[in-house]
């Protein structure tokens, strides 16, 4: 990773309360690595730049971190070229995380990052449903998230049969997200889920602002 490069990483994380270590920063650097050499062929991700992949994707996931107690257990749900599953993992190696991803090359891309970066305590998982309802063996965990999952509705449905008792949905969403929960909400109170919270927040150096939801079983 080019010191510019390294930087705009290590700055970026700090403005969102992260203090990334060397460590971290190798991990980053070679995630970042994987992604440029298997992106064209396999369709990972759209990004042009380096710069793009860090703060609309590493900086993106990290924005998570902090609601997330210490030890939790977090599924990623369509996890497609790892985010925010594996930025999360590097960035809170208590955190025990699972990626699930539908597209079977997708999920060889995955694996091969968790060897590369010596990762443990995450695991890659390939995604099966049955009638729009996610079967898994896993058991249930604390948090489900997803970044491109479709609507709030889709997301409580299928992500919903994997949380534990009071666990969280997160969705992360764009400047739209607040109009989006409010349109959803009703729908979503019919079906037993209550608001948690809701952070918004813009990513450094871009004009982007985003929205974290946070959704309980009632």
């Amino acid at each position: 990773m080019e010191n510019e490069t390294s930087n705009l990483l290590k700055d970026g994380a700090a403005r969102i309360g992260i203090s990334l270590t060397q460590d971290q920063m190798k991990a980053f650097n070679l995630y970042l690595k994987e992604l440029n050499a298997w992106k064209r062929n396999m369709n990972l991700i759209r990004r042009e730049n380096e710069r793009d992949i860090i703060l609309k994707d590493f900086i993106d996931s990290m924005t998570i971190v902090k609601h997330l107690p210490l030890g939790a257990s977090l599924v990623d749900l369509g996890s497609g070229a790892g985010f925010p599953g594996i930025p999360v993992k590097i960035v809170r190696a208590d955190i025990k995380v699972f990626l699930l991803e539908s597209v079977q090359k997708k999920v060889f891309f995955l694996k091969n990052v968790i060897r590369v970066l010596g990762l443990t305590g995450i695991e890659v998982r390939r995604e099966k449903r049955s009638n729009g309802q996610q079967k898994d063996s896993w058991g249930e965990f604390d948090f489900v998230v997803s970044r491109a999952f479709g609507s709030l509705e889709r997301l409580s449905s299928i992500g919903g049969s994997l949380l534990k008792k009071g666990g969280i949905l997160l969705a992360m969403k764009g400047k739209k997200g607040k109009e989006e929960l409010a349109e959803s909400l009703p729908f979503l109170e019919d079906k037993g889920w209550k608001q948690a919270f809701i952070d918004q927040m813009r990513l450094p150096f871009l004009n982007h602002d985003r929205t974290l939801i946070g959704l309980q079983k009632k």
